[in-house]
């Protein structure tokens, strides 16, 4: 697996800081901070230009965006098969916050050459670890041919070596969002928010174990890593992280264990490797929020009094894989983008 370089990023994290703050944080603005950028539609989904157009992602950018004041942005990562304009009409997460948040939401690429194997992401190594899957898994294994290239699979099923995701750089695709929201538009690069769906929310551990000083927060939805690939770096003592997961869940368990021939740590076994990292307490209490109960039942569970002062948080609520508590009001308000 070829991690991604830090360059592009580096040219707008070296910047200095101002002395304004967010829940007691410093604001880092970016270097598109004090230039306007009207060329481009407010208050609506636009996907973004970008170079040759490989790479894609849809942005939103609100109405109450001020090129003079560093805002936050959120990326959230679609599922597996899934499709990134129509993930943001679906979570319009900035039309309801109430703060000018920034949102993102990139598009991945299905590079298979001889069946569809789906507009997925590179989790990294866990996305072709022979030991986290068994034979049941072998009618959905896929090679993709930037998989093939590498060596890591030689065809689908038991030739596909656990395979089932692509082996495009997608932590550079990552970092080049960021980079270029940095340069185009004024952000704060100390509220950057990483969220994902399903094989987007597996993403989201392999990235923040590959960059553990870019995120504010880390958000998966009904993602979890496969077995034995739970990796919390040191690093990420300035990172919060929320984890949601629907109750009923047989594609990706919150209990973690076999699914559809893949096996998964769960949520609790994650969330508790966080905790030790952060000097929280061991077990979990009930953290309530304003979005409790509805009609999915949503309910928070923390592990509380973390030395660092960041937040482990797990939301469970009523529904199958791809169900939602809401439409993301409880996200932003965990992360400190809504008010209520």
């Amino acid at each position: 697996m070829v991690h991604a370089s830090l360059l592009a990023f580096a040219l707008i994290c070296g910047l200095s800081t101002v002395n304004a703050s967010r829940e007691g944080k410093e604001v880092r603005p970016s270097l598109g901070c004090g230039s306007e950028r009207d060329s481009f539609p407010r208050d609506s989904l636009f996907e973004h230009p970008n170079g040759d157009r490989t790479r894609t992602w849809t942005e939103y950018i609100p109405k109450t965006y001020n090129a003079s004041t560093p805002a936050p942005l959120l990326i959230y990562f679609h599922g597996q098969f899934g499709n990134g304009h129509s993930t943001a009409q679906k979570l319009p997460f900035a039309k309801i916050a109430s703060i000018p948040l920034i949102t993102a939401y990139p598009q991945g690429i299905d590079d298979a050459e001889d069946s569809d194997c789906g507009t997925g992401w590179n989790v990294g190594v866990m996305g072709h670890d022979a030991e986290t899957c068994n034979s049941a898994a072998f009618s959905q294994t896929c090679c993709y041919k930037t998989c093939r290239a590498q060596g890591l699979c030689s065809g689908d099923g038991k030739n596909a070596n656990c395979g089932w995701s692509t082996c495009l750089d997608d932590s550079a695709f990552l970092m080049e969002v960021i980079s270029t929201l940095g340069e185009e538009l004024c952000i704060d690069l100390n509220s950057v928010h990483l969220a994902g769906g399903s094989n987007g929310g597996m993403f989201t551990h392999d990235a923040y174990a590959q960059h553990p000083n870019v995120f504010r927060s880390v958000n998966p939805v009904y993602g979890l890593p496969l077995k034995n690939h739970i990796d919390v770096p040191e690093k990420l003592v300035d990172t919060s992280i929320y984890h949601f997961h629907d109750r009923s869940d047989g594609v990706i368990p919150a209990d973690g264990g076999f699914a559809g021939g893949w096996e998964y740590e769960s949520a609790d076994d994650v969330l508790a490797t966080w905790a030790q990292l952060h000097g929280c307490d061991d077990s979990q209490t009930r953290f309530v929020t304003p979005h409790d109960g509805g009609s999915r039942n949503a309910e928070c569970f923390e592990h509380a009094n973390c030395e660092t002062g960041q937040k482990i948080v797990k939301c469970m609520y009523d529904g199958n894989h791809g169900d939602w508590p809401d439409r993301g009001q409880l996200l932003l308000w965990l992360n400190g983008l809504l008010d209520k």
